[in-house]
């Protein structure tokens, strides 16, 4: 299997978990032919019914080549959940998840974007941003956080090679996950700022 065909299956894997949860529904308990039916509908819909010439799944490596491998892996851990019936992660896992990408994204776009004179996208291919991830990893399974296992995944992908990209940040982050990540923790912030919702915590 060539370098090009690898990447190509890859890059097809966040799309494809992405539209089989939506297809899946909030239904918290779906029946195995909702399962079914979203998986072959969401592979159907990407891979073969074409748009201008291309399949969706095309158009989307062009809008995405590089897929983060962290992003990659919370949709098909939080597909595999829906489908098992029952969380991979727990709240405190997927809360690391989203701060994480908040904090990655918040480093890496604005001053990559020449908002300041430092450009953090060539840490990528320094030794130090990989020690750093290595460290979160290693102190958030200290503390029994289950993100910090996805966070070890990018090292294995990397040396695999499925990304077209060899920049350790692609790895840990891309647009999309950063942009969910900042969504979803602001309204994290949100709801422990709030009275109404730090005293139903307290209670509970």
């Amino acid at each position: 299997m060539n370098h090009l065909l690898i990447h190509q299956l890859y890059a097809a894997i966040a799309p494809w978990s992405a539209l089989a949860l939506l297809l899946l529904g909030r239904n918290p308990h779906p029946d195995l032919s909702r399962k079914i039916a979203a998986i072959l509908l969401s592979a159907l819909v990407l891979f073969v019914i074409p748009f201008s010439g291309w399949t969706i799944a095309a158009w989307l490596r062009v809008l995405e080549p590089n897929p983060s491998i962290t992003l990659t892996v919370l949709l098909l851990l939080a597909l595999t959940s829906r489908l098992a019936g029952h969380p991979l992660f727990r709240r405190q896992d997927w809360n690391a998840a989203w701060i994480f990408g908040a904090f990655a994204a918040l480093v890496l776009y604005p001053m990559g974007l020449g908002l300041t004179g430092i450009d953090p996208y060539t840490w990528g291919w320094d030794p130090v941003l990989p020690l750093v991830v290595a460290a979160a990893a290693t102190l958030l399974l200290f503390r029994g956080n289950r993100f910090g296992i996805v966070l070890l995944l990018p090292f294995a992908g990397g040396v695999i090679g499925i990304q077209e990209s060899t920049n350790f940040w692609n790895t840990l982050v891309d647009p999309f996950y950063g942009a969910a990540a900042l969504v979803v923790s602001a309204i994290l912030v949100l709801r422990r700022c709030s009275p109404l919702t730090s005293a139903s915590a307290v209670i509970d």
